[in-house]
């Protein structure tokens, strides 16, 4: 929720300066957290969708969201210091979390 509420108001302020400590926190919260987040989805999906064709579009479109929100969230970065921001090293790349959501595509 912090990323979607940072991403919004980022977008929102177009011309603002960046945050960058609530930035790198983020990138950082992130990095450490993803993965296990789409497991814990995943997770809570089979459990509480008794259909199962429902419960993998639920997760899709779960998964889709995340990629896109944390995709405008590095474009915000790149905008405000690109590669140059000191926790550049924190950003997950977008294709390794596109094979992480492939991971769990191939399940169903």
């Amino acid at each position: 929720a912090d990323l979607i509420d940072f991403v919004r108001a980022a977008e929102r302020s177009a011309d603002a300066k960046l945050d960058l400590g609530q930035a790198a926190a983020l990138a950082k919260s992130f990095a450490a957290s993803w993965r296990a987040a789409i497991a814990a989805a995943n997770a809570d999906v089979l459990r509480l969708f008794a259909n199962f064709v429902n419960g993998v579009e639920v997760l899709k479109q779960v998964l889709t969201q995340l990629l896109l929100y944390y995709t405008r969230f590095q474009e915000i970065v790149r905008k405000n210091g690109g590669d140059d921001v000191p926790f550049a090293g924190d950003l997950v790349p977008t294709a390794t979390i596109l094979d992480e959501i492939k991971k769990y595509s191939r399940i169903f």
